[in-house]
This record gives C-alpha cells, structure tokens and sequence, in this order.
C-alpha cells in the first residue's frame, strides 16, 4: 500500500507542476500576443491556438490531481440528513460511474489520438496527435487516482474489521 501511496502522490505532483507550467506557458504567450497585436499591430499566428491546447492539457492533468484530493465532483449538502449507509452506497455508485467513465474516454481517446497522427494543427502544425493525446492520459491519470482511493479506502476498512 505505501508504494502505491507513493506513486499516486508521485504522478499528482508531476501532473500538478506541468498543468503550473503550462499555465504559466499560456500566460505569457496571451502575454506576449496582446503586446505585440495591440502595440505594435503585429500578431503571431501560433499564440491562439497553442494556448487553446496548452489549457486542455492543464485541465485533464488537474483532473487527476483533483480526483486524489477527492475534490473532483463533490455534493456533500445532504449528507448531514442521510444514514451513513447511504452516503457509503452513493460514493460507491459515484466511482463505479466514474471508472466507467474515465475507462471510456481513455479507450476512445486514445482511439482518436492515433487517428489523428497524420494530420497537423494549423498554425503550430504539430501532428493532431499530441493535443489529443492529453485526453487519454488524463484519463488514464485519473483511473489511476480512483483505483487509488478504492484500495486505499478497501484496506482502511479491511484494517478496522481486523482490528475489531
């Protein structure tokens, strides 16, 4: 269990500093666009377009940093009327959905991510490969991080029974 540990901590901290540093990337090329169109008249053709990219990045790397925390989708107003039980059941029934989820998008992401391979963007023209290629890893990140939560949640339990 601790070399899980730390591995999801591992990946959550590699994902959280390059979303920061591709948030930072997008800062300063918007940065840089608005100077240069609005000062001197004079746009690039690439800041667009690889910022568009750069934030689909940060928000799918994110999402596995925050699926960890367990601050990804979070509706907790009714859990002080319900049983135990039955906040215990809704969780279950949120990750199941979730892993089914997350498995889909990484299987169809990937599917195409490679489909993509031939053509190139635009402005960058970098291959379609690479903006899309941030679907099925953060995908798979966040499968990751939910499996995860599942046997560190199952071991917490199988530990209180034990102790018992």
């Amino acid at each position: 269990m601790k070399a899980l540990e730390r591995v999801s901590t591992a990946l959550a901290q590699a994902a959280g500093t390059l979303a920061k540093l591709l948030l930072l990337f997008v800062v300063c090329i918007l940065f840089l666009q608005v100077v240069l169109r609005f000062g001197f008249n004079a746009a690039l053709p690439w800041p667009e377009e690889a910022s568009r990219y750069a934030m689909i990045w940060v928000v799918m790397l994110v999402g596995s940093v925050l699926v960890r925390d367990e601050q990804l989708i979070a509706v907790d107003f009714f859990d002080r009327f319900w049983p135990r039980r039955v906040i215990v059941a809704r969780n279950v029934l949120y990750r199941v959905l979730l892993f089914a989820v997350l498995a889909v998008l990484m299987v169809e992401g990937w599917k195409q991510a490679v489909t993509a391979w031939p053509r190139t963007t635009a402005a960058t023209q970098i291959s379609w490969f690479w903006p899309y290629l941030a679907v099925p890893l953060g995908a798979g990140l966040m499968l990751f991080q939910m499996v995860f939560l599942v046997v560190r949640d199952v071991s917490r339990v199988l530990a209180r029974g034990a102790a018992r």
